[in-house]
């Protein structure tokens, strides 16, 4: 943890853009006498990091008021009121307010919070740190996964209106962003709450076509089972949509999925990449599995590692199942921790050679990147990027551009890549 930090942040993209927008209130309003961290809650190990945050947060600034959010402290309150070392938790709903942090006496606001909705964020500035914009369309979520706490600590779906994603999307750009992620709890429930229910697809579709200055766009975690045929043609012929798709797979087996309580089935997965990558071939895929959900069987994750093997995933986000309190999940028979620990291995060799494949096939290829740093960026195709060999002022000029390389060789499943001029 780095000194003086302001704003800690555990868990998914969203939690970091909130975390910037939470950052952007305490700076500019100059307050220094607190510091928030921005739990998660997915996991049982991301609460602990949560919890080994706050503790190590209170150290440091033992000064400071440490205001604690997100939704592993709005699911569980009495636990987390009860840490010494807290002296405010804000919930997940207002914590983006800025007369939260601004005052000191909050006990009428906490109180009125009961019979509040949430309200989107407000962009102000640019977030300093990032060269591509994070940007909140979607909050919370209406499904039920048996696996999944989230729900409890976000509430249900809620859509900023087209109007908002506009506004907002104009900032983002006048700032200077080349790089727009749309993100959200299930972002593609998008729409559901408001009038007409404008999808997701229809939304961006209008978004493009109103601000052809947009050029380059990605999306957090997509649902496969709700990919409408507007997202769909997005993803296959719309060339501003960049060229990766993260989608929430969670397993490759029909009997696991439905004890999930997911609504695509493994087939609709297979046919979805199949389709996709045939209308688009540069198209990579990343997804979120669970291994070790209780009662898998080594046949029903094969299937999934056979699934992996089809759709070619080749950027997974690999969780051991964390069964989560009241959960229907965590009263099924479980698996033991030694066969998930396994499975995980197997699982992230499968996700290696895959990669390793696109990024051999990716060497001589010119590549776009949105120049980070010259350790790591990230091409269309969401594929590490080294670019070496260049001048501290090249670094500075570069960083948040759009520029051509060259990957010459892969090294860590990082293409090490010169700049092409």
């Amino acid at each position: 943890m780095k000194k003086k930090q302001n704003v800690i942040n555990i868990g998914c993209r969203l939690n970091s853009f909130e975390s910037s927008v939470i950052k952007r209130i305490l700076d500019s309003n100059k307050i220094k006498n607190k510091v928030v961290v921005n739990t998660c809650a997915v996991t049982n190990q991301a609460v602990k990091r949560s919890i080994s945050a706050i503790k190590k947060a209170k150290k440091i600034n033992p000064d400071c008021k440490i205001y604690v959010t997100g939704c592993a402290s709005d699911i569980d309150k009495d636990y987390f009121s009860n840490i010494k070392e807290i002296d405010r938790i804000i919930p997940n709903k207002i914590k983006t307010d800025e007369e939260i942090y601004a005052l000191d006496d909050i006990e009428e606001i906490l109180e009125n919070t009961k019979k509040k909705m949430f309200s989107f964020p407000i962009l102000k500035e640019r977030f300093h740190s990032r060269t591509r914009a994070l940007l909140q369309i979607q909050q919370g979520c209406n499904h039920r996964c048996t696996f999944c706490i989230i729900p409890y600590g976000r509430g249900n779906s809620q859509s900023l209106p087209i109007q908002g994603i506009i506004e907002n999307v104009n900032k983002l750009l006048s700032w200077g962003y080349k790089e727009i992620v749309f993100t959200g709890v299930d972002i593609t429930s998008y729409g559901n709450d408001l009038p007409g229910k404008p999808s997701l697809g229809d939304t961006i579709r209008r978004v493009l076509d109103i601000q052809p200055k947009l050029k380059r766009i990605r999306f957090s975690s997509i649902d496969p089972a709700e990919i409408d045929d507007e997202l769909f043609n997005l993803f296959s012929f719309e060339k501003r949509v960049l060229p990766h798709i993260h989608l929430s797979v969670q397993a490759g087996d029909n009997l696991i999925l439905k004890r999930m309580k997911r609504r695509h089935s493994r087939e609709n997965l297979i046919s979805l990449c199949k389709s996709l990558r045939k209308n688009r071939p540069e198209l990579t895929f990343g997804a979120d599995l669970i291994v070790g959900f209780p009662t898998e069987d080594n046949k029903n994750f094969m299937n999934t590692f056979k699934c992996v093997k089809e759709c070619l995933f080749s950027n997974i986000h690999i969780f051991p199942f964390s069964p989560k309190k009241n959960t229907p999940a965590s009263k099924m028979p479980q698996v033991s921790n030694l066969e998930k620990i396994k499975r995980v291995k197997e699982m992230q060799k499968l996700s290696m050679k895959i990669k390793n494949k696109i990024l051999f096939k990716s060497l001589g290829k010119e590549k776009n990147i949105l120049f980070e740093n010259e350790k790591v960026s990230y091409s269309d195709e969401y594929l590490k990027v080294s670019v070496k060999n260049l001048t501290n002022k090249q670094i500075k000029n570069l960083r948040g551009k759009i520029i051509k390389v060259l990957p010459l060789k892969i090294e860590n499943q990082v293409l090490q890549s010169k700049l092409l001029v």
